[in-house]
């Protein structure tokens, strides 16, 4: 299981739990760890980025 398919199966399972949630407590601490790993995936995303921008910068080699 990649780390992306491992995000959508969370991200999937945290949206059912809000759904189910019977008192608005537990669904606000789902959607707020919701957008937690959302934030948490796009700064992945952005630091791979700035690697890979250091990684092919000539002036550095």
């Amino acid at each position: 299981m990649s780390k992306l398919d491992t995000n959508e199966w969370v991200e999937a399972q945290l949206k059912e739990l809000s759904k189910m949630s019977k008192q608005y407590e537990d669904r606000a601490f789902y959607l707020a760890l919701l957008d937690l790993v959302e934030e948490q995936q796009k700064r992945l995303i952005q630091s791979q980025g700035e690697v890979d921008g250091r990684t092919w910068n000539p002036s550095k080699w």
